[in-house]
């Protein structure tokens, strides 16, 4: 019996975790099963014919909110050429609602419910024996839905296979590595699935040192955690981030973490590891009390506050924080308020998320109680509520949008910090202000280089009536500098250069070898092209907070990471 699973990601650099665990747990049990991945991207009959090309006898799809609608249609197309063949669902998006998923889409065999290593394995060993169907395989039976014992969950996370033996090949092809050490959630937010069970298992340490040490060795660059809170038992996760501390690696590993939770002895270790060695994800989603409430979030925003603080200050990771638009009582003057709360933290970046009410959830079950409006497809995503009106939650997702490709964006900060302060309303109401601007320009929804980017809030300055004419010039010359030491190389006419104001003190800084090499001691001339291209400078007649006084920026591109460095002339 030939077997054939289908992930379908929702970009090229993802992979299918779940479905690579079922994979290789069915291929120690003996069977011939082979993985296929694609994206929502790939033409649909493109991966018809690669699905057509494959003389399985079972074909298993798993479905989530981005890839249902592709699924679906794959499979309603896999059905009329090959009638004989077995399709078996399984995933979030089909686990929890078997009864209707067969009336969506009558032609599928099986629905997995719940975590499918073992029982997936189980029901091909049904299928090839003839024998009875295993239990938490939901199925059809004279016209009726047997749901055959609900969902299940994989108690011991020990039998779990390593889910890469294409790493290398994986790693080539630059894709995300994803990996879990835990699963469950013994919290219950109410618009998230993780928490159902409400009892969390974890893989022996022992185990996932090894899975790590395999990254490691084969030369990840990025390992992202999926673990819905990786930090809940100190114990266990504290041993894990020495162990990837230690190592020999210059690869980046992704957590998701409740900030207050963290330790005081945590808290120290973390302020000690390499630089960029992790990155840390933080749902707060709301600073509303009766919203927290509502949702069933308990956070201690004192030490959350505390803890972010004080990580931001180790300089040593990327911290992202999140916020959910469209939740319980919250209209739009409690979200600007968890805008603002969230942004006074200074973190490297504000995810602004939108709620979607997925089956299942305690969020479906109050969708009268709270006048949600939401999306009857996939993704779910809210479009109203009691609380936020269409057009509110519509100005939010244009902000998005524009927060996205200016706040959230690496470069151009001292630009967006100073025209926050100028506005001096808070950073909700500037980035309404500018979002409001961008749309009314006809710049909103495109996406924006960078280069376009720092060409638009050349406009805005200048434009937008958001910015004082006596602080238009200050706020233009620190836009240069940012364009400067941002996108090297890139001097637009729509700024003002110094160049060939600042040639003469320049030739002679260069002619002063001695001088030169207090700055840059690796320096060594080779010709007047090289150092143009490899150190550009410039002159700047503010400081990049605002302050009035010039100054003389050099970068040092002759390297991976480019130095600024400020010398006196």
């Amino acid at each position: 019996m030939q077997v054939l699973l289908t992930a379908i990601n929702s970009k090229y650099i993802h992979t299918g975790l779940g479905l690579r665990y079922v994979k290789e747990y069915a291929r120690q049990q003996g069977y011939a099963v082979a993985l296929l991945e694609e994206t929502i991207n790939t033409p649909i009959l493109a991966v018809l014919e690669k699905l057509m090309e494959t003389e399985a006898d079972v074909y298993g799809f798993s479905v989530h909110i981005w890839n249902k609608p592709f699924v679906f249609r794959l499979v309603s197309m896999l059905k009329k050429l090959k009638p004989k063949c077995i399709v078996v669902l399984g995933g979030p998006e089909v686990s929890f609602a078997a009864d209707r998923i067969f009336v969506e889409l009558p032609v599928v065999d099986y629905i997995v419910q719940g975590e499918g290593e073992l029982v997936f394995s189980q029901l091909l060993e049904g299928i090839e024996k003839g024998t009875e169907t295993p239990r938490h395989i939901a199925y059809m039976k004279e016209g009726r839905v047997q749901l055959n014992g609900g969902a299940t969950v994989v108690e011991d996370m020990s039998i779990l296979p390593f889910p890469y033996p294409d790493l290398e090949q994986v790693l080539a092809e630059h894709k995300i590595v994803y990996y879990e050490c835990t699963r469950g959630c013994p919290f219950r937010c109410a618009y998230c699935l993780s928490g159902i069970t409400h009892r969390v298992r974890k893989r022996p340490l022992e185990l996932v040192l090894q899975d790590i040490d395999r990254f490691i060795a084969a030369g990840a660059s990025l390992v992202k955690f999926v673990d819905r809170t990786y930090n809940l038992d100190e114990r266990y996760f504290l041993p894990m981030m020495e162990h990837l501390a230690k190592a020999d690696t210059k690869a980046t590993f992704h957590f998701e973490i409740k900030a207050d939770m963290l330790s005081e002895r945590v808290m120290d270790f973390l302020a000690t590891v390499p630089k960029q060695r992790f990155q840390m994800e933080i749902g707060i989603q709301s600073t509303n009390p009766p919203t927290l409430k509502a949702i069933n979030r308990q956070d201690d925003w004192e030490k959350l506050v505390h803890n972010i603080k004080r990580l931001l200050s180790y300089n040593n990771m990327h911290i992202h924080v999140d916020l959910i638009a469209g939740l319980p009582y919250e209209g739009l003057n409690e979200f600007k308020k968890s805008f603002d709360d969230v942004s006074s933290l200074g973190a490297d970046m504000l995810q602004m998320g939108f709620l979607k009410v997925l089956p299942g959830t305690q969020m479906a079950q109050e969708t009268r109680e709270h006048g949600l409006l939401y999306m009857d497809e996939p993704p779910y995503e809210i479009l109203a509520t009691n609380y936020m009106p269409y057009e509110e939650l519509q100005l939010l997702k244009r902000m998005d949008n524009v927060h996205d490709q200016t706040g959230n964006c690496e470069a151009l900060k001292n630009i967006l910090a100073y025209l926050i302060r100028a506005y001096g309303k808070g950073n909700f109401a500037f980035y309404e202000r500018l979002t409001n601007w961008w749309v009314a320009e006809g710049h909103y929804p495109q996406s924006h280089n960078l280069k376009g980017v720092a060409q638009l809030l050349h406009d805005f300055i200048l434009q937008s009536g958001a910015v004082a004419v006596e602080q238009q010039e200050i706020a233009l010359e620190i836009l240069r500098y940012d364009v400067f030491v941002d996108i090297p190389g890139w001097y637009p006419s729509w700024l003002k250069w110094q160049g060939e104001h600042i040639f003469e003190e320049m030739s002679a800084f260069w002619r002063d070898e001695e001088r030169v090499l207090q700055y840059l001691p690796q320096y060594k001339f080779a010709t007047w092209r090289q150092i143009h291209k490899l150190y550009p400078t410039e002159r700047f007649d503010y400081r990049p907070d605002g302050t009035k006084e010039s100054c003389y920026i050099l970068l040092d591109c002759s390297t991976k990471d480019t130095k600024i460095i400020e010398i006196e002339l």
